[in-house]
């Protein structure tokens, strides 16, 4: 996939960017001309987020972090295609622990999982949160909080069919919201936040 900024390749396994990453793409254009030193792409999957923070010169390095081996794969290639290889730090996502400590990204971005459901195979744990659709799309907010600094800023998305009413009041604990866009369809409406660790 060509974008204006770079090239985007996407392998079979890895969740293809859709809707939700162009919603959040989107939001994130407000941050270009600002310049960050360290950001994370937490489920980066292709890694078209971070890619588009480094490619615009938003972000100085970029942690990707993944728990599928295929994204982490896709995403080591994207960045060797457009020659930012040296601005990335990728890690599968059940080490991402070990390496993490807390208060030292300055912005994160992350597109979880937000759909309730049970998962089969990889592709739907790119998809499905849990059975009730926030599951992990709290977990990201908390461990966005626990390794951002003090008004670091993350991006997240998430839909209606996850439960606002559960995902919003855990965000408002942790952050001060500051922007917002939604995409709605016949089923659903995706909401992207960008917030303020309090």
């Amino acid at each position: 996939m060509k974008t204006e900024w770079g090239l985007v390749l996407i392998l079979e396994n890895v969740y293809e960017p859709s809707d939700d990453t162009w919603l959040l793409l989107e939001l994130l254009s407000g941050e270009i001309g600002n310049r960050y030193d360290l950001c994370m792409d937490l489920g980066c999957g292709t890694g078209i987020l971070g890619l588009y923070l480094l490619k615009n010169d938003v972000c100085r390095r970029v942690v990707f972090i993944d728990k599928n081996p295929y994204a982490t794969l896709n995403t080591m290639i994207n960045l060797i295609v457009n020659k930012v290889s040296h601005r990335g730090l990728i890690i599968h996502g059940d080490e991402a622990g070990e390496f993490l400590r807390e208060g030292i990204f300055d912005l994160v971005v992350a597109n979880p999982p937000y759909l309730p459901g049970e998962s089969r195979d990889l592709l739907d744990e790119a998809l499905i949160s849990g059975i009730e659709g926030y599951e992990i799309v709290n977990l990201f907010i908390q461990y966005a909080y626990k390794t951002l600094k003090i008004n670091g800023k993350l991006y997240i998305v998430y839909s209606t069919l996850s439960k606002p009413d559960v995902i919003e009041p855990l965000l408002n604990k942790y952050f001060n919201t500051y922007k917002w866009g939604t995409k709605s369809f016949f089923y659903e409406t995706i909401i992207a936040v960008g917030a303020c660790k309090k």
